[in-house]
């Protein structure tokens, strides 16, 4: 009786750490979403059918809608930051451009840590970095075409005086033009 009692512990031990995986297809929207993640800010997938934040090997392309084979495995413990799932690419299915009217929304903010950093980490707080007059690169992930009109409200943004949330269409993969803030 007490082997077939270790037995039962040992399985049932085992079947609660144990990691789960499953196959299945998620769809990855055309666009990065803004996170406050644990220690700072940044951008990452968005899913409206998972909870996929990266994923190694994907070349994500902005304005293009995915429908991906992933394997989501279910961690054994939860990771600090609240995720529960790793994910690994199988195969992508498709990427659809999507139609360059189409809208969403990103926060726009000029710091990457939710602290004050010294002066020799500055740079790294940074989440803009200047092209030209009118093109700001993003998290080093998108550039943002800013248009005259909102010139003033996005500088206010970039000098960390405010955070704003703003409505924006695809240029190309890689850009991003600001149509409301």
């Amino acid at each position: 009786m007490k082997y077939i009692i270790i037995t039962i512990l040992s399985l049932f031990t085992i079947t609660i750490y144990s990691q789960n995986s499953t196959e299945k297809i998620i769809t990855i929207e055309p666009y990065l979403s803004f996170q406050n993640y644990e220690h700072y800010k940044r951008l990452t997938l968005k899913s409206p059918d998972s909870e996929i934040e990266y994923l190694d090997d994907f070349d994500f392309r902005w304005g293009y809608k995915y429908k991906i084979y992933v394997k989501e495995t279910t961690l054994k413990e939860w990771l600090s930051d609240g995720s529960r799932y790793s994910y690994l690419i199988k195969n992508v299915i498709s990427k659809k451009k999507v139609a360059d009217t189409v809208h969403f929304k990103l926060t726009l903010d000029s710091k990457r840590y939710y602290y004050e950093v010294d002066s020799g980490e500055q740079e790294m707080n940074r989440t803009f970095n200047q092209v030209n007059d009118s093109t700001f690169l993003y998290f080093g992930k998108v550039e943002i075409e800013v248009p005259s009109t909102y010139k003033e409200t996005f500088n206010s943004i970039i000098e960390g005086k405010t955070t704003k949330v703003g409505t924006f269409i695809f240029v190309d993969d890689k850009r991003i033009r600001l149509i409301r803030l």
